[in-house]
């Protein structure tokens, strides 16, 4: 059987880190929101689904190299998940995410053992 598994940590970041971070939540933010608009406008020229990926947004704005890209991608599979939702009358369609409201999160993943958590390091 096969078993998921979820850890949630708090964390106390210093200035360099916390700035990567705050970085990382603006890029996922712009990453989903620009191909949220150009799935919606293919969807209303065509009525068809199209998603565009993050690696096309790369080559026009430079700061998205700067950031996880594992956490790009995941903002864009939330995305494409969001719009099968609403294909199959399981959500409403879907919205784009504000800078002003208070939740800010982000996916990523653990590959090659690319995260590392350590204790008392100051």
């Amino acid at each position: 059987m096969k078993y998921n598994l979820a850890f949630k940590y708090r964390i106390y970041p210093n200035k360099e880190q916390e700035l990567l971070i705050n970085k990382t939540f603006g890029c996922v933010r712009f990453v989903y929101n620009t191909i949220l608009y150009a799935a919606n406008k293919f969807y209303e020229e065509t009525g068809k689904n199209k998603i565009i990926t993050p690696a096309s947004l790369k080559s026009e704005n430079q700061f998205l190299k700067e950031v996880d890209s594992l956490a790009l991608s995941n903002a864009q599979l939330n995305v494409r998940r969001s719009f099968t939702n609403f294909f199959q009358k399981r959500a409403k369609f879907p919205r784009f995410k504000s800078k002003k409201t208070g939740v800010k999160s982000y996916t990523t993943n653990c590959v090659n053992n690319s995260i590392d958590l350590f204790d008392n390091l100051v």
